[in-house]
């Protein structure tokens, strides 16, 4: 009889299992989707389509980093199990190096980056650069281009009706590619959308008073950017909240830029960060739109960075 009674409940375990797993929640799942409606096929990974919407107040758009653009990121997971259920999106700017490395063959989709090589001392043209929002290979669709359209998608308030915040977050190469939108993105929203930024951990800043070649400084811009005048980009600046962070044991060679442009920003990340609080802080205007945060014992750690309850409620907190 024991020996009937414990094969009954061996019988009974995945019966048991999947009880328990009913209460328990799953983990997200990142897929990629197209976004329809552009000059060059361009996907995004989410946990669903934009055109399925959701009724929450607050969105992220999150920019993955250098390494990225062929599948979801892994800190895209990261965010959103920190974020619970806010709806996360990240486009995806693929580079031709990238797509060799996973074996993914051209299929026509939008490639950005081919001017720039793998060697870090030898700077690209900023017209192909999607983190300075140069244009797709052949094309004239900017990886800029590829935001506000998600953003008008977003801003279908029969899809999103709840929606009141957007924040648009990177980190590394994602945060260059933030840092630079806040100078000179459309951010066109409908009203009672509030949009903020979060750069977070870039090779290089823009320096808006500089003359160095875009996207370092503001010479020789990409097409999207060319008609924008430098008071509007310094007006973009000064009215648009951002947060810029950095760990503090950021100073490591770890995909580090180190062109003669970046080298003058300074030796690493977080010495160019401080070098650019240290500019911001110049400019009462700028500075009172900007928070400026160190994340304390963190090195170049996007998952450590988007899992921070400074980062958190800087994104949840609706104002």
């Amino acid at each position: 009889m024991k020996n009937i009674s414990f094969f009954r409940f061996l019988a009974l375990l995945p019966l048991l299992a999947l009880m328990l797993g009913c209460g328990s929640k799953a983990e997200p799942i990142a897929e990629i989707y197209p976004l329809e409606g552009m000059e060059a096929p361009v996907y995004y990974t989410a946990t669903k389509p934009l055109n399925e919407g959701d009724k929450g107040e607050l969105v992220v758009i999150m920019i993955h980093g250098w390494g990225g653009g062929t599948k979801a990121p892994k800190p895209q997971l990261q965010l959103q199990k920190a974020l619970g259920d806010v709806y996360v999106v990240a486009p995806l700017y693929p580079r031709a190096q990238i797509m060799e490395k996973y074996n993914i063959e051209k299929d026509g989709r939008a490639i950005w980056n081919d001017s720039w090589s793998l060697n870090l001392t030898v700077p690209g043209t900023p017209h192909d650069d999607w983190r300075g929002g140069g244009d797709a290979n052949g094309t004239t669709m900017s990886s800029y281009d590829v935001v506000d359209e998600l953003l008008a998608r977003l801003s279908d308030r029969a899809l999103y009706p709840n929606l009141k915040k957007i924040v648009l977050a990177g980190y590394s190469a994602g945060g260059q590619f933030v840092g630079r939108y806040v100078a000179v993105g459309r951010g066109v929203v409908r009203d009672g959308i509030t949009l903020e930024f979060a750069a977070m951990a870039p090779s290089t800043y823009l320096l808006p008073n500089s003359t160095d070649t875009w996207h370092y400084g503001i010479s020789n811009r990409p097409r999207y950017c060319l008609e924008t005048s430098n008071e509007q980009m310094m007006e973009n600046l000064r009215r648009r909240r951002c947060l810029h962070g950095c760990g503090s044991l950021d100073v490591g060679e770890k995909s580090l830029d180190k062109t003669p442009c970046a080298m003058k920003q300074g030796e690493n990340r977080f010495a160019r960060y401080q070098n650019f609080k240290a500019l911001v802080e110049k400019d009462s205007r700028w500075a009172e739109k900007v928070v400026f945060h160190t994340f304390d014992s963190i090195a170049h750690e996007s998952s450590k960075a988007y899992a921070d309850p400074f980062f958190v409620k800087y994104v949840k907190e609706i104002r």
